[in-house]
Order: C-alpha cells, then structure tokens, then sequence
C-alpha cells in the first residue's frame, strides 16, 4: 500500500515540473524497491508530469523497476569476460533452480530471487562471476551457480521454487534401519 502522504512530501521537497521525474522515481523506488502504480499515478495527479512523461522516464532508465523485486538479488555479470565464459548458462541454470519459466519474468514466483543481467561487477579474472546479497561468486559453471544458490537460500531460510525439496545427506533425518521380520503371505 502506497504511503499517499509521503509521496506528496517528495513532491513537496522535490518540485511538480518535469525536471522532477527522476528524483521522484527514484524516492519512490527507494522506498517500495519499485514503482507501484498507485504511486505513480499519485505524481501524475499532483504534478505538471504527464502520465507519458513519467512512464518514458521509468521506462527508459534500467535503475528502475515496474514490478516488485525477490527479497534477494542475484546479479550476474554479462561483461565480454563473462560473456564468453558462459553468463547466459548461469543465468539458464539459476533460472532452472527458481523455477522461472517466461523468458520476461526475472522473479521467481515466491519473492524470494530476482535474476538482474549487470553490465560489469569488475571480477573479470574470475569470469564468469554472480553476486548474491554481496558475496562473489566466480569461475562457475551451471551447477556451481545453482549449488551457490542453494547454500544461500538455506542460510537464508528461502525456497527454491524450481526444485522439489531436496534433503541432503547432512540435513536429512536418522534413517530407522529396515523391518528384519517376515511379513506371512496369505494365498
């Protein structure tokens, strides 16, 4: 829900002519992690912007978003080193593991990742690269990615949506060793 109020404070502190699109996409952005439409509207209505104006300007630079982010982003490099040392299979396999199917949705369907192509992080030497939450990953293949994603959801209490729930040798509970008795078989 969209705090009416605060968006008429950037407004006020801001200015309402159209040299003020950027910072007021940018205040609400900061505050909802998008621009919800509700707020948009709300500086279309109390503003000189025009509906067009603002959406051409929310369009046009890639900081901002028009749907909600995961509650973690995983940024993977799409520089030349990465590039050609296989970004486009880390972000198929990290795809795989969210369960992110349509090639324009970038969010797995639980809010937990969101999958952001960035031009350059600045580990060429450790291409291909991905940051998730801060940390680096480097020199990954599909499954590297996957098994980096994976580390971080469970330290981070997340869901992988595009897997079934795997229980690995270490989490899995005590095995009950097998029923020894003969079962009688009646005709």
């Amino acid at each position: 829900m969209v705090d009416k109020a605060l968006v008429q404070k950037w407004i006020a502190e801001t200015g309402s002519d159209a040299s003020a699109a950027v910072p007021l996409l940018q205040a609400v952005q900061n505050e909802y992690g998008y621009l919800p439409r509700e707020a948009m509207n709300i500086i279309v209505s109390e503003t000189d912007i025009s509906a067009s104006q603002l959406f051409g300007v929310a369009t046009f630079y890639s900081q901002f978003r028009l749907e909600p982010v995961g509650r973690h982003i995983i940024k993977v490099c799409h520089g030349t080193a990465c590039h050609v040392s296989g970004a486009d299979r880390i972000n198929t396999a990290l795809r795989q593991s969210l369960g992110i199917r349509e090639e324009e949705e970038d969010t797995a369907s639980n809010g937990s990742y969101t999958i952001e192509d960035v031009a350059c992080i600045g580990c060429c030497s450790l291409a291909p690269v991905m940051v998730i939450g801060g940390e680096t990953f480097g020199n990954l293949k599909g499954a590297d990615a996957q098994r980096s994603l994976k580390k971080h959801a469970r330290q981070h209490g997340e869901f992988l949506p595009g897997h079934e729930e795997e229980i690995s040798e270490a989490d899995a509970p005590e095995k009950k060793s097998p029923d020894k008795r003969k079962k009688e078989v009646r005709p």
